[in-house]
């Protein structure tokens, strides 16, 4: 049963801001008998709790991802049920809602379409939502380069799903999204809920599916069942505090920057004196936020990371997980520079980069910071207001289950058979991650550059991190000609069918900056015998080139203010020829007709502003 999560960003950056959103694991504690409907009253008082501990009323637009499995059907009961109750004490009846569905409540399905059958599901259970008065919409997965390879069809799916969740949530301006997961389906019995039940969920290929087998077949021995649920509150409590610890640090000693980067200040965050879990947690959400790779550090690159971090001052620099750690410019070591990896970028899959749904970038909700202010003072309140945190100083798994041994919380039978499990399952992803790194380097591991096509009035999401819009108006070659007759520039011109491509930065990028920089006009070059023959010379349309040089101009300006490592990780437009047209993140067009424009908008939120597992 996984714990109660509630995770977003807090940022210094203004335009970070407008990508908050709130990811909620809602966990359903529960027996091993039926429960009865009228026994459903101290699961909506859990739930009404624990939505009060995060900060989040019933007044606030809410979404719920409903893949229609007991675990996500129970949530949507307990949610529709905490807004209904709301209202009915806001209107002072105990009568019905007088409208249809229950207000500012939206269910979303996926269809992942990987299943023949999953389409039909869907529906099913977009009827089933509705019929429980929540207002529900499919969301359909496309997957232009083929069904995800064995062996990471969930990650892929997991990807395309939070993918799918987040955009909704923007266009909708819906500031809450409430995901769930809890270990049986007595909610939906209690409620007369049916559910669908995913087939994947009893392959054995899966480590999770395999693991909730193994805990079936020992809830029945003594106190096991009773063991864990104590052990997963004691963890719950434990993360929380190092949640609590880490983000306030983080508040004080990361920078956020625009153009997609953190920087680090060691001499602020104190790395020798921080204990590992709380210094891992901190480094995890970091690079994790930065390169929107949302995969856990273990083993020898979370060593790794610690080690290098705790080497003051910084003077080497590292790739992991993701990204590029140096020491940042003119710091002398005491700030590090944390960046995307542009090798990452390039040996990644293209799905990371897509198109989105809205046309424009929404506006910020506003009650999110609202929300933010009150989970945190509930946080906080509720860990001070706790006398012993167990785990806290503990630095691997084995140390967890030893603590907990010792402190009574599991028993003798229960600590053996969880050691086991833990000892047969690393097995078992020791081989399977040696066996993926053996296919992996059976296939081209470098493909070409991740490129994406934009056209007039689409908005996509560059490698996750990037919100790019084009308004270029669809004339644009009509207005450039208009304006340039026969002297327009080749590099103004935009595809045949009006679309253009986008790609990282490369070095030759502003190499060409430069040399746009030093164009002559044909004047400048009769008065210059010394003039050099190889820089780029104006002819007679000195007023689109003139244009074109301030362009440069500016946009070289912001890129010596941009760590050289982290200018390889902005969004460039070319046409089909290759022709640099628009490098929007620093301002660069080569026409004033074109309006492109791009803001460091992370698909997922920096999990520091706020977590919280109660």
């Amino acid at each position: 049963m996984p714990p109660l999560l509630l995770s977003l960003r807090s940022s210094p950056s203004p335009c970070l801001r407008l990508r908050r959103r709130l990811l909620f694991r809602c966990s359903a504690s529960s027996s091993s008998s039926s429960a009865p409907s009228s026994s459903l009253a101290p699961y909506h008082a859990s739930f009404d709790r624990r939505m009060a501990l995060a900060g989040i009323r019933p007044h606030h637009r809410i979404a719920v991802g409903v893949s229609g499995g007991p675990d996500s059907m129970a949530l949507c009961v307990l949610a529709a049920a905490w807004k209904k109750a709301a209202g009915r004490k806001a209107a002072g009846e105990e009568g019905s809602d007088a409208s249809a569905f229950v207000d500012g409540l939206l269910g979303v399905v996926v269809d992942h379409g990987l299943r023949p059958e999953s389409a039909d599901e869907a529906r099913l259970v977009c009827d089933r939502v509705r019929g429980m008065g929540v207002e529900c919409e499919i969301a359909r997965c496309e997957w232009p380069d083929g069904r995800p390879k064995q062996g990471h069809v969930q990650e892929a799916a997991r990807e395309v799903r939070y993918q799918k969740l987040l955009d909704i949530c923007i266009k909708q301006q819906i500031g809450v999204l409430l995901i769930a997961h809890h270990s049986d389906d007595q909610i939906c019995q209690g409620s007369n809920q049916s559910w669908v039940e995913d087939p994947t969920n009893n392959s054995m290929m899966y480590a999770r599916n395999r693991i909730r087998a193994s805990l079936r077949n020992l809830s029945a021995e003594g106190t096991f069942l009773s063991g864990v649920h104590k052990l997963i509150s004691s963890c719950r409590l434990a993360r929380t505090c190092v949640d609590g610890t880490w983000s306030m640090i983080a508040k004080k000693s990361v920078s956020i920057l625009e153009y997609g980067y953190a920087v680090i200040d060691l001499e602020i965050l104190d790395p020798l004196n921080m204990d590992d879990l709380c210094l891992s947690h901190y480094l995890a959400y970091i690079l994790q936020f930065v390169s929107q790779r949302h995969r856990p550090l273990r083993g020898r690159s979370a060593r790794l990371l610690l080690d290098y971090i705790r080497t003051i001052p910084c003077k080497a620099a590292l790739t992991v997980a993701g990204c590029y750690l140096c020491a940042a410019p003119r710091s002398k070591g005491s700030k590090v520079l944390v960046c995307c990896s542009v090798d990452w970028m390039e040996s990644s899959s293209a799905e990371i980069s897509y198109k989105c749904s809205y046309e424009e970038q929404a506006p910020p909700v506003p009650e999110i910071d609202q929300i933010v202010l009150e989970g945190l003072l509930q946080s906080n309140q509720f860990i001070q207001n706790q006398s012993n945190i167990p785990f806290v100083y503990s630095k691997s798994s084995i140390d967890i289950l030893n603590k907990a041994k010792d402190l009574n919380i599991i028993d003798d039978f229960t600590l053996e058979k969880l050691r086991y499990l833990r000892t047969d399952e690393q097995s078992k992803f020791i081989a399977k991650e040696h066996k993926d790194e053996e296919h992996d380097m059976e296939e081209t591991k470098f493909p070409d550059c991740n490129v994406l096509s934009l056209c007039p009035g689409e908005t996509c999401h560059f490698m996750s991190r990037f919100l790019i819009t084009w308004k270029a108006p669809e004339d644009v070659n009509e207005i450039c000609l208009h304006e340039n007759k026969e002297y327009m520039s080749k590099i103004c011109t935009v595809n045949l069918d009006g679309c253009l491509e986008v790609r990282h930065m490369v070095d030759t990028d502003w190499l060409f900056l430069a040399e746009v920089c030093n164009i002559r006009s044909m004047e400048e070059n009769l008065s210059d015998p010394k003039a050099s023959s190889g820089k780029m010379q104006m002819d007679n349309a000195p007023q689109h080139y003139r244009y074109l040089q301030q362009s440069a101009q500016k946009a070289l300006q912001i890129l010596r203010c941009i760590p050289a490592a982290a200018r390889r990780t902005l969004p460039v437009l070319t046409n089909t020829q290759g022709d640099i047209v628009c490098i929007p993140s620093i301002g660069f067009r080569c026409c004033p007709s074109l309006s492109l424009q791009a803001v460091f908008y992370p698909r997922v939120p920096l999990g520091g502003g706020y977590s919280s597992y109660l």
